[in-house]
């Protein structure tokens, strides 16, 4: 049983924690923990206080404690999710599951939807459990846009784009959903729509450089390859350091003829990666248009050393070797 001491402690911490004085109530609870080890109310209160400011391994010894004291939910719940923000994936699925032996909230299953999610490639199972989540709490708005990403990756996008909307009720500046929504409306071809939507997010945050990149590749897809290009060169300001976002610019520029400068780019996706097949597949192709064959060559030739079944880079050198048999 808890000391009249360690209650009068933690009362007071969580009187303290009503007030918004989270740092006091930390130092209550510790003292409350000091005069009893056992007070299983305060390792929790503390555990959860802890994660919140991210100290999840002070936390997680909290919880650790509170579910030795007695198996309960609210500690095996918090030391889940502790595990699950230290991106210890597969203890953390452990330890939900065995949290639903002792009771549930929409949280519990949001955190088993987004482990099936990011960890598990369950994409099926990550919609069942946002589902759930949302039949006890139908204002979940990471629930929402989490489930309409699963249904995205699954391809299908009217079920992905109901979830952003239905994540945008709720709260209509609610930025990864509308980042999904515009991303969604774009591989769907639905580029004037997902211009709007991209647009909304670099109005709040011009220097956003997922949404400055995709709006190069929707303003690629709509013909507006110069425009594309300056998307691009901003976006390369914010982060140069990403091969894919240069490999897109190569192409467009050798889709108007600046081979040279295609060239230079495919060039520095492939100093930042150089296993990138598709960039060698691109700059190999700029290399026959400019007529350079054997540097072309040496492209495609890289490419099937890093993947050497690639039918691309195959039927390539077999053109390159008929064109030079053809001059012989």
């Amino acid at each position: 049983m808890t000391s009249n001491q360690a209650k009068k402690l933690y009362q007071k911490g969580i009187e303290l924690l009503s007030y918004g004085k989270s740092d006091e109530a930390v130092n209550y609870f510790r003292e409350a923990i000091g005069a009893d080890p056992f007070c299983m109310e305060a390792q929790l209160e503390l555990g959860y206080l802890l994660g919140s400011m991210d100290n999840y391994e002070e936390a997680l010894q909290c919880f650790n404690k509170a579910v030795r004291i007695e198996k309960n939910f609210p500690g095996l719940f918090g030391r889940g999710m502790c595990l699950f923000f230290m991106e210890n994936y597969d203890k953390s699925l452990e330890v939900f599951l065995e949290a639903q032996e002792y009771g549930e909230n929409e949280d519990l299953w949001y955190y088993i939807g987004s482990l099936n999610l990011i960890h598990l490639g369950n994409y099926e199972g990550a919609v069942n459990c946002f589902d759930i989540a949302l039949s006890i709490d139908e204002n979940f708005i990471e629930a929402w846009n989490d489930c309409g990403m699963a249904y995205s990756i699954l391809e299908d996008d009217e079920n992905a784009l109901m979830c952003f909307e239905e994540a945008l009720n709720i709260d209509p500046d609610y930025k990864q959903a509308i980042y999904n929504m515009g991303a969604t409306l774009a591989d769907m071809g639905r580029y004037s729509e997902s211009l709007v939507y991209l647009d909304r997010i670099l109005e709040k945050e011009p220097d956003n450089f997922k949404a400055m990149f995709y709006k190069g590749n929707v303003l690629y897809f709509m013909e507006k390859e110069e425009e594309s290009i300056e998307y691009f060169i901003k976006a390369l300001k914010i982060d140069k350091n990403q091969p894919e976002l240069w490999n897109y610019l190569g192409y467009v520029q050798f889709s108007i003829g600046q081979n040279h400068e295609a060239v230079e780019s495919f060039k520095e996706a492939i100093k930042l990666d150089d296993e990138y097949d598709t960039a060698y597949i691109n700059l190999g192709n700029v290399y026959m248009d400019m007529g350079r064959n054997n540097l072309a060559f040496g492209c495609f030739e890289r490419v099937l050393e890093i993947s050497s079944d690639s039918e691309e880079a195959l039927m390539k050198i077999e053109e390159l070797r008929a064109e030079k048999e053809i001059l012989n």
